[in-house]
Formats: C-alpha cells, sequence, structure tokens
C-alpha cells in the first residue's frame, strides 16, 4: 500500500525554483535530480523507488506530491516532510498536517 504526501506552499506567494528544491534535498543529504516530462517535474530521488513529483508555474514550485512505495525506508518519508518544511512548504497527509 501506498503513503502520500502533499507540499503546499504557506500562506506567503511562492519563491522556491526547481533547482532550489533539488539544492535543499542535496544539503539534506538526498542527493536527487529534476527531470521534467510530458506528465510534469519530477525529482528523481538517487537510490529511491518513491514517486515526488513537484507542481511548477511561472518557474517556481507551488506544490508536490510525494508517494511512497513500501520498497523505500520507512525514514524517508520524515526526510522529504523535512526538506520541504525547512524549505517553507507545508506538509500534510491524508490525517492532517505534520
Amino acid at each position: 500500500m501506498a503513503y502520500e504526501l502533499y507540499i503546499y506552499p504557506n500562506n506567503v506567494m511562492p519563491t522556491a525554483t526547481p533547482q532550489s528544491v533539488v539544492a535543499a534535498f542535496t544539503s539534506a543529504g538526498l542527493p536527487c535530480m529534476e527531470q521534467p516530462d510530458q506528465f510534469g517535474h519530477w525529482l528523481v530521488l538517487e537510490g529511491v523507488e518513491s514517486a515526488l513529483d513537484l507542481t511548477i508555474k511561472d518557474g517556481v514550485v507551488t506544490g508536490a506530491g510525494f508517494r511512497f512505495v513500501s520498497e523505500d525506508d520507512e525514514s524517508m518519508i520524515q526526510r522529504v516532510a523535512d526538506v520541504f518544511k525547512g524549505a517553507g512548504f507545508l506538509v500534510s497527509d491524508d490525517e492532517g498536517e505534520l
């Protein structure tokens, strides 16, 4: 069964670019790269099967979705949440804000 995180900006205007999100993950010890395609902007975390899809508008990240798959270490959920919260985003799951 999959577990999902919903990432969205706080009440201020979002300013994070895809590059700044990649830098935040890399600084947190989670190397990754952005892979835009016809379906969206994927953030591919090195060695991780879970999917992280960025929502981009006018070059700025306006939200994201993280779908955790059971093959990955459960600590990845909190690590992803912490990176986004550190970048000024709010993070929630089906039960509420984390």
